[in-house]
């Protein structure tokens, strides 16, 4: 089936719906082609961050989109939460355990598929204001699957469902910025060096607090 029949319902009834309650712009979808797979790489505030970047993401590419889930609260939380993961078919995290490659693994295949991938880099979710430390996982996806990485910058999320909450409030408030593709061809032959996997991660954090008006000290 064709992504695009499959994105059917998407197209229909959450994009639409999604827009009106909670998105007031969305910049840079320019940014985005149908011709390659990406790795979306997104700041993280809320639970909401994954339902106001897909619209743009869905209407943009046309391809199958995965996203990066902790498996406690996607897979073993409320019900809604695990329909959602089960449809986008949703990469399961275990936080804490410290090992992420098998997840980003199936990540890699799931872009050489032709698909794309959402991932939160700092990990967990932050208060709005700064951005955490980025970890190097969004670095080994980039340079395993030599896609390229759009940075994400989504603000008004952390008002809407902060951290801690499971209950949107419903307002217009929310902008999702789409910045320019990188590539990384000059470190694909360094994908197991840490200080090449730091200077990936951080290119691409810098170019996500850039879009979303915040420093990035780390």
């Amino acid at each position: 089936m064709s992504p695009w029949v499959y994105l059917l319902p998407e197209r229909v009834f959450i994009v639409p719906f999604i827009r009106k309650l909670f998105i007031k712009k969305e910049i840079g979808r320019e940014n985005m082609t149908r011709n390659v797979p990406y790795i979306f790489a997104v700041n993280h505030n809320s639970h909401l961050d994954e339902f106001v970047t897909m619209p743009s993401v869905i209407l943009s590419t046309r391809r199958h989109t995965h996203f990066f889930a902790d498996r406690k609260h996607w897979f073993e939380g409320k019900l809604y939460f695990r329909m959602i993961a089960k449809r986008f078919k949703a990469i399961p995290v275990d936080r804490g355990r410290g090992d992420a490659d098998e997840a980003l693994k199936r990540g890699v295949a799931f872009l050489k598929k032709g698909h794309n991938i959402i991932i939160y880099p700092e990990g967990t979710r932050g208060e709005g204001f700064d951005l955490n430390r980025g970890k190097v996982g969004v670095a080994k996806l980039a340079l395993w699957s030599g896609a390229p990485v759009i940075p994400v910058g989504v603000w008004g999320t952390h008002e809407l469902m902060p951290k801690g909450t499971h209950k949107p409030n419903v307002k217009k408030i929310v902008t999702v910025k789409f910045g320019k593709p990188i590539t990384f061809e000059k470190y694909l032959d360094k994908a197991e060096e840490k200080e090449s996997l730091r200077e990936v991660t951080d290119q691409i954090m810098h170019s996500i607090a850039d879009l979303v008006g915040v420093c990035y000290l780390h």
